[in-house]
């Protein structure tokens, strides 16, 4: 039985056996795009999306510029992230085309859509945790089921 194989940096490694439908990121807000010049986790998924062949997604725009979480304690950062994103004006045609894409819309028990989310740094979570419950609501409420797996650079 042969396996199916791939080239990366010149030598042949095994296909990933899992692949998400596509890939969106945590966004940042526009004080912070500003003082910065770009947004991070924005990059990270535009690369990962272009070397893998995935479509990227504007899923979450940030509501509130929750000023650096590094001086906030745990609990702080998961209450000030409550309510700090919200779905992309087009996020829900988004989730909808995604869906529709896998070619499960109207089976009685459809694959669900598998989206990895990206952000650049993870320290408590509350930052993924929060657009995770956005994405999940937004999902739900148009009957689209979906499965939210996370990717960060770094953990502090």
């Amino acid at each position: 039985m042969s396996e199916e194989l791939t080239r990366i940096c010149g030598k042949e490694t095994p296909k990933p056996l899992w692949r998400p439908d596509a890939l969106t990121y945590v966004p940042v807000s526009e004080e912070r795009l500003a003082e910065r010049g770009f947004n991070q986790a924005e990059r990270l998924a535009a690369g990962l999306a272009a070397a893998a062949r995935i479509p990227g997604v504007d899923l979450l725009q940030r509501q509130i510029n929750t000023g650096k979480q590094s001086f906030k304690s745990r609990a702080e950062r998961f209450e000030t992230m409550k309510h700090a994103f919200s779905i992309h004006p087009d996020g829900l045609n988004l989730l909808k085309d995604i869906y529709h894409a896998k070619g499960h819309a109207g089976s009685q028990s459809p694959m669900p859509v598998q989206l990895l989310l990206i952000d650049d740094i993870y320290t408590t979570g509350s930052t993924l945790d929060a657009c995770g419950q956005v994405i999940l609501a937004a999902a739900g409420h148009v009957g689209i089921p979906l499965r939210i797996y996370t990717l960060t650079l770094a953990r502090s």
